[in-house]
């Protein structure tokens, strides 16, 4: 099923925030949701019992081979997001981590010098460098990239401390990172493992002691920290 971002966070939110909790988490709606996702796809519940405990290369097939319920298209990103993000990036160099299909690389590819880094690369693009690498290891030196992005990134990751501190590593001006304010559930229309529904949602993992701002833009925390 196709949605964009902003019908799938508006649905997101009439489901997490109307639904009561036993009926979100009953087997209904586990139902609902599993056969959304589609035929030969790991279930959502399954897959979040053991996403902890998979190796690398098992957490990366999921999203190499696995089809998720709802399709948002070419990014994960509203237009609010999307042009937050574009308006905060600084410098020449950019780094987006979890390029995805290249849609924010593209966007930024004109006026910058844009790397994308996939888990998975799945096409070369004439606009911008592409690099296999995982966020939580990212294959870059120190102070890379004057900018670093990572906008739907951060919810899915097994180890979020680590991947925080790799993403802080390769910055040498400005983080700019874009996570969705959802309630956490044990079944959700995406495979994602860490939860946002609240600002201390998110200073909670990135502390408060470096320059930073925060916001909701577009359904999403706009997060931006001076490195």
């Amino acid at each position: 099923m196709k949605l964009s971002r902003t019908a799938s966070a508006r649905l997101n939110a009439v489901l997490d925030d109307w639904l009561p909790p036993r009926l979100r988490d009953g087997q209904l709606f586990t139902a609902a949701a599993r056969r959304l996702q589609g035929e030969g796809a790991i279930p959502i519940d399954e897959f979040k019992d053991r996403a902890f405990a998979l190796s690398e290369p098992e957490f990366g097939d999921f999203y190499r081979f696995q089809s998720h319920a709802l399709d948002q298209g070419e990014t994960d990103l509203t237009p609010e997001s999307a042009d937050a993000v574009t308006r905060a990036v600084v410098g020449t160099r950019v780094l987006d981590v979890a390029c995805g299909r290249g849609y924010l690389a593209e966007r930024l590819a004109p006026d910058h010098q844009v790397v994308g880094c996939e888990i998975a690369v799945s096409s070369a693009s004439p606009r911008f460098d592409t690099v296999a690498g995982s966020v939580e290891r990212l294959p870059f030196a120190d102070r890379s990239f004057e900018t670093v992005v990572s906008t739907h990134t951060l919810e899915h990751v097994q180890h979020l401390a680590l991947a925080i501190a790799e993403l802080r590593r390769v910055c040498a001006r400005r983080l700019v990172v874009v996570v969705p304010r959802q309630r956490p559930y044990r079944v959700t229309f995406n495979a994602h493992l860490h939860f946002f529904p609240y600002a201390w949602s998110v200073l909670a993992w990135t502390g408060t002691e470096r320059s930073h701002s925060l916001e909701l833009v577009g359904g999403d925390w706009l997060y931006i920290e001076e490195c």
